[in-house]
């Protein structure tokens, strides 16, 4: 069993290496030519047609707020990305600290399926508040942050 969980640990740090790696130039291209090209974003086809939020809305927004270090306005449009913007930043933190110091400092934070479980949760509770917000009061909160 801790084999497999370390290989599960292994390519999950590999793929975070990745997405470093993918993310960097995106962040660089985003922050010298996003002043320069507008952004038109692609509408909800839920939201176009019902009203009311799918469980991804507002997740561009969440980014953009969390880019602009804005983490309360990040975790109001979408809780689901700050939430797995630290648990990215403290994995791969916590293993490359593992791994740089040749398993002597042992900090990696370990794979459980919990950690998933936790942003169903979060995105499920997500949709209920957002929706429901609309539903029964009619406070559309996400265009608070339009």
């Amino acid at each position: 069993m801790k084999k497999r969980q370390s290989s599960i640990e292994d390519q999950l740090y590999t793929a975070g290496i990745c997405v470093l790696f993918a993310a960097v130039p995106a962040l660089l291209l985003y922050r010298y030519l996003s002043a320069h090209v507008p952004f038109f974003g692609i509408p909800c086809l839920l939201h176009t047609l019902t009203g009311y939020y799918c469980p991804g809305c507002g997740g561009t927004r969440a980014v953009y707020a969390l880019l602009r270090l804005q983490i309360v306005r990040s975790f109001i449009c979408h809780p689901l990305v700050p939430y797995g913007a630290a648990v990215y930043m403290w994995f791969m933190a916590s293993h490359t600290i593992e791994r740089a110091s040749r398993g002597r400092i042992r900090i990696g934070m370990p794979y459980h399926p919990s950690w998933l479980w936790a942003a169903l949760v979060i995105l499920a509770l997500n949709v209920l508040v957002k929706d429901g917000a609309l539903f029964f009061f009619g406070i559309d909160l996400l265009a608070l942050y339009a």
